[in-house]
């Protein structure tokens, strides 16, 4: 992110509590009153005539109640995005004081250091509360923003206060773009993990509540990338997020996120922008299973199908098909007790069509919803995505069947199988399976390859434990990679009762991180 981005974001410390303010602006002195507590989301307008210009922030309440940090992102002039204005701010009684504010105007990326803000703070006389400020901040110099005079602004205690922060309501995915470009996108998860990137930077951080009766986030943010592209790259950023509530009380349909650096040079961020798509659903109130082999979509771009076999234990693979192989994403799953819900922070994603030394990604973070043999649905880091969140939505796959009409039976599986691609960009194989479930095969890359098929105890009837799968052979280009373990599952006729296909997902790991694995759908 560059300093002059058109994105805005936050400030460190931030918001709860009460607002206040009123008056139509002008610098006022002492004034005697009832003691004013502004702390909360604020919303209002800030010059006057055809110089109006929206405005969005929050002002902590400090450990007194009083005032703490504050963050102001002002409409910018030409649709520009939003210039920041952030400081530290004080209630004595009515009169709000901030000095030393700093502005960074958006048009020419530039900041000013020694803005000055005045104003006066007021009451609902229905409530008590603190629900008006009003006032005036002075001339941001040497930027883009400069007047020449003071700037009045009128700030109103939002409705947004009304929704306390919840991450069951954070969890999803949130977009926005501006006129000149500067597109984002990022993700969160239920745990509060955050992924994306905005700009040429990538990001990774956390998204926390503030305060159980606060509608504010506290976010943090790791920048990297090229530095060429990512001006902040090996920076992190430290703010606010508060959702927001267009129209139903319960659906949130967007976002603020406010920021500014907690380390490197002077560079801030303002994000708005929309929510993909509406809450997750409310998680089930009993214990649930994802265990089972499903099938749906996912979202982005390119092929939309997604398969996936997820074992008693919590281990997942999930695979799709891209050009002539499939990507590939695995790892273990945790169940929250008592709930559906399932996540995973030890992810490895494999990107067949990248060069292999660049092929996986490690630590992807995967969230969910699963309900036992009905549904799996939920988000994960996609690194071809600059680890944006894809959404997938899983039914149980009839094709494998993770409960077949038959018993359980490593005789049955018995035969040779043939499959065009195994995961590897068009590697094809040829395999066969003995009654006792010693596997034997070749590869059109020149690989002989052996292995063992076992029943699963615990799991579904069609659900069967491979083991030791090795590459071997003089030319072979994986007889290198280290031994296998996954599982396998048959397909059958329509009438459930003749194998006619056979499934086999596997993958290793080594203890210096070498990672292998193979997705096998062969035909009988």
């Amino acid at each position: 992110m560059r300093k002059n981005s058109w994105l805005s974001l936050t400030c460190a410390a931030l918001l709860a509590s009460c607002g206040g303010g009123s008056s139509d602006g002008g610098d006022v002195g002492p004034a005697p009153g009832v003691q004013q507590y502004p702390g909360g989301v604020w919303s209002g307008t800030v010059g006057t005539g055809a110089l109006q210009r929206q405005v969005f922030g929050y002002i902590d309440p400090g450990p007194q109640g009083t005032g703490g940090e504050f963050y102001l992102a002002r409409e910018a002039a030409s649709s520009a995005g939003y210039d920041g204005l952030y400081g530290r701010l004080n209630v004595d009684r009515t009169t709000v004081l901030a000095t030393g504010v700093t502005y960074f105007s958006v048009r020419d990326g530039k900041f000013a250091t020694n803005v000055t803000l005045r104003g006066t703070a007021s009451a609902s006389t229905t409530t008590g509360r603190t629900d008006a400020i009003s006032g005036n901040y002075s001339d941001p110099v040497a930027t883009a923003a400069a007047t020449g005079s003071t700037t009045t602004f009128k700030l109103n205690y939002s409705d947004l206060n009304n929704h306390p922060a919840r991450l069951s309501l954070m969890e999803g995915t949130y977009r926005g773009g501006g006129v000149f470009g500067g597109s984002w996108v990022l993700s969160i998860t239920a745990q509060g993990a955050l992924t994306g990137s905005v700009g040429a930077c990538a990001v990774t951080g956390t998204v926390i509540p503030r305060a159980s009766d606060s509608a504010v986030y506290g976010v943090s943010m790791n920048l990297s990338g090229n530095e060429t592209l990512c001006a902040g790259a090996g920076t992190t950023q430290s703010g606010v997020a508060v959702l927001k509530f267009d129209v139903s009380a319960t659906e949130r349909s967007g976002i603020w996120m406010m920021t500014r650096n907690a380390t490197g040079p002077a560079n801030t961020f303002v994000l708005e922008g929309k929510a993909d798509g509406p809450n997750n659903p409310t998680p089930a109130p009993t214990a649930q299973s994802a265990a089972g082999n499903w099938t749906g979509t996912v979202s982005g771009a390119g092929a939309t199908s997604v398969s996936a076999a997820v074992l008693p234990d919590g281990g997942y693979f999930f695979y799709r098909p891209i050009g002539a192989g499939y990507d590939a994403l695995y790892g273990t799953l945790l169940v929250a007790a008592g709930s559906s819900l399932v996540s995973s922070n030890d992810g490895a994603y494999f990107n067949h069509q990248n060069p292999l030394a660049t092929q996986y990604t490690e630590s992807m973070v995967l969230s969910g919803d699963a309900r036992t043999g009905v549904s799996f649905a939920g988000t994960y880091a996609n690194p071809t995505q600059g680890s944006a969140a894809t959404s997938f939505s899983m039914v149980p796959d009839t094709t494998f069947p993770y409960n077949a009409l038959l018993s359980s039976s490593v005789a049955r599986l018995a035969g040779t199988y043939g499959s065009p691609s195994i995961g590897f960009g068009g590697t094809s194989m040829t395999l066969t399976l003995n009654a006792l479930g010693e596997i034997k095969g070749t590869t059109s890359s020149g690989c002989a390859l052996t292995g063992m098929v076992v029943p699963y105890e615990g799991g579904g009837n069609n659900l069967y434990r491979v083991q030791n799968l090795a590459y071997t052979g003089g030319g072979c280009p994986f007889n290198s990679s280290p031994n296998q373990s996954g599982v396998a599952s048959a397909r059958f006729d329509a009438a459930g009762q003749v194998v006619t296909g056979l499934r086999v997902l596997t993958a290793a790991r080594t203890l210096t991180g070498q990672r292998f694995q193979t997705i096998f759908i062969g035909t009988r």
